[in-house]
């Protein structure tokens, strides 16, 4: 699995961490991690057959589905909740929006759902991929940043923000031009790929065509088995808030300019290059 289960995180890292896993999962399994996120409470409390009976799954289904989602069994499952509930922060924003809200409630839900974002990228972040990444990127001969869509702003500030790291950076907002650049570059090279879904066409045809080049990719997606998480060299994971669902893909932008911001500190300072172990 490629994001480690910490024992330390809190409770919106862990569903935060289960809401980058829930595209990739069976329909069952899914079932089960959805009630873990929505109701972790509950899930601490309750029985195989009690979890099984509300998310309208068989006892085997939880079991298999809690491994799927990174620990052991029930119990591993139930201790990591303990921990993760433990003087949780009650206040969380609005599930939805609608033409009623007032602009004093929209801005209380974009600001908890961001501020949520945030904190939800330790558990989504793997260290040890981060120390990858940090490390390729200190002997990077030339990065490439890509991305399309809604993402085109996250990678606009990575090559602004990693050129005034000292690295030589390119960028294009035009998909064509990105993939000729792409076919351009080396083993030396690397090339940074943002996206929030991890299947958006343009950019995974830039990826394709960097790897092919044998540069090394690095992903900054919101889902741990997306396409490009999967393509990816090393996966850099963080996802939005999903307490407002309209908000779920800007919530992202922001979680992912945060691992920019990592990657660029990490930089500047010239932090350690050793890499943890996984």
């Amino acid at each position: 699995m490629r994001n480690m289960v910490s024992a330390f995180e809190g409770l919106t890292a862990l569903q935060g961490r289960l809401r980058s896993l829930l595209p990739s999962l069976k329909p069952g399994h899914a079932a089960v991690v959805e009630l873990m996120i929505q109701e972790p409470l509950f899930v601490l409390d309750a029985t195989a057959q009690q979890i099984a009976h509300r998310a309208q799954v068989s006892a085997a289904t939880v079991v298999r589905a809690v491994r799927s989602a990174g620990y052991s069994g029930l119990p591993e499952l139930k201790k990591h909740l303990a921990r993760a509930t433990h003087g949780q922060d009650s206040s969380s924003a609005a599930r939805s929006l609608s033409q009623s809200t007032t602009s004093a409630e929209l801005t209380e839900v974009i600001v908890a759902s961001h501020a949520e974002s945030l904190r939800a990228v330790h558990g989504t972040l793997n260290q040890h991929n981060l120390a990858r990444a940090i490390s390729t990127l200190r002997t990077a001969r030339r990065v490439q940043a890509t991305a399309a869509g809604t993402s085109l702003p996250v990678a606009a500030d990575a090559a602004f923000r990693l050129t005034f790291a000292g690295l030589a950076v390119q960028h294009t907002e035009d998909s064509y031009s990105a993939v000729l650049a792409a076919g351009l570059l080396t083993d030396q090279d690397t090339l940074i790929a943002v996206s929030h879904s991890g299947e958006t066409p343009q950019t995974m045809e830039v990826v394709r065509e960097a790897a092919s080049s044998g540069a090394t990719v690095i992903a900054i997606t919101s889902y741990s088995e997306s396409t490009l998480a999967r393509a990816a060299e090393i996966a850099l994971v963080a996802l939005g808030s999903g307490h407002a669902e309209l908000l779920t893909e800007s919530s992202s932008r922001i979680a992912h300019l945060a691992v920019v911001d990592v990657l660029h500190a990490a930089l500047t300072m010239d932090l350690p290059a050793e890499t943890p172990h996984p």
